[in-house]
């Protein structure tokens, strides 16, 4: 099984290691499927040809970040066994955004497999719509928690990691989480994000309240448990927390990280009228 999770990631990352050449890589494949739906589109494409795309970039993200749990979760080699900060990390790695994160994108895409066998299943049915909750369900998490939650992460975790990665990812944890596992958890869960947005039929919400609402009730859930952390065990999660702690920094670092959830809210839905706004209105939508 570890095997062919690790063939499957470095054939999505190629054999460069750089996390610049597998984003780009990535996203150069996601940009050449959004040409070709606009090919499709001119040529009469319907939604029922986005649902077999939107199935496929499922079964990845399941597939990715569940081979990615396992092989974090394999056992580990003595000396790593015995590293007391290696066992700080592994009894508080449920705390970390990052894995709140791919733990999401996860429900997210099992959500949204369900929405689109159930699409398939009834797709003889006339007028079928899915089921008002599972639709919005899968609806709200992705446009309030996981895109821009992926954003967050990985923007704030790459610069952070060359400027000085011992503010985020200090050298000691390479011996449990190999290169893959990372990029895997802080580069490839934006082109995952995207695939999504590329084929799956969306318009813009009449108003953004709940979703800005939900937003700043999981960041604010996780800052929670930030700070309860720090009283609990006299730590802070990142080390940047620890190092900008007491000073006016560290308010500005936490407050960017919400201007900036709220700002990568907003910018899915250009893209998205990119993608679906000109079509809306001929394509027949069964989704």
């Amino acid at each position: 099984m570890v095997t062919l999770y690790t063939a499957l990631v470095r054939t999505v990352t190629g054999n460069d290691q750089h996390p610049h050449t597998i984003f780009l890589f990535s996203v150069q494949n996601v940009i050449f499927c959004g040409q070709y739906l606009f090919w499709k589109q001119e040529k009469g494409y319907t939604m029922s040809s986005a649902v077999y795309l939107r199935t496929l970039g499922y079964i990845a993200t399941i597939i990715l970040h569940v081979g990615n749990m396992l092989l974090m979760g394999a056992p580990k080699p003595k000396e790593a066994a015995d590293d007391v900060r290696l066992q700080i990390f592994a009894s508080l790695q449920a705390r970390y955004l990052t894995v709140w994160t791919f733990t999401l994108q996860v429900i997210f895409a099992i959500s949204g497999l369900m929405c689109d066998c159930l699409t398939l299943k009834n797709s003889k049915t006339k007028g079928y719509r899915l089921p008002k909750y599972l639709k919005g369900f899968r609806d709200t998490l992705f446009a309030a928690i996981i895109w821009p939650s992926v954003l967050v992460v990985s923007t704030t975790f790459w610069p952070l990691f060359y400027y000085d990665r011992s503010l985020v990812f200090p050298e000691f944890l390479d011996k449990v989480v190999t290169s893959q596992s990372n990029h895997v958890m802080h580069t490839i869960i934006v082109p995952l994000a995207v695939w999504e947005v590329l084929f799956q039929p969306r318009t813009t919400p009449k108003s953004h309240l709940r979703n800005v609402l939900h937003i700043f009730f999981h960041f604010g859930l996780y800052l929670a448990v930030l700070f309860y952390t720090f009283i609990e065990k006299d730590l802070w999660l990142y080390p940047i927390l620890d190092k900008i702690y007491g000073t006016v920094y560290f308010y500005v670092f936490i407050g960017a990280v919400f201007v900036n959830s709220l700002l990568f809210y907003s910018l899915q839905w250009p893209i998205t009228e990119i993608f679906w706004g000109k079509t809306k209105k001929t394509m027949k939508k069964k989704n």
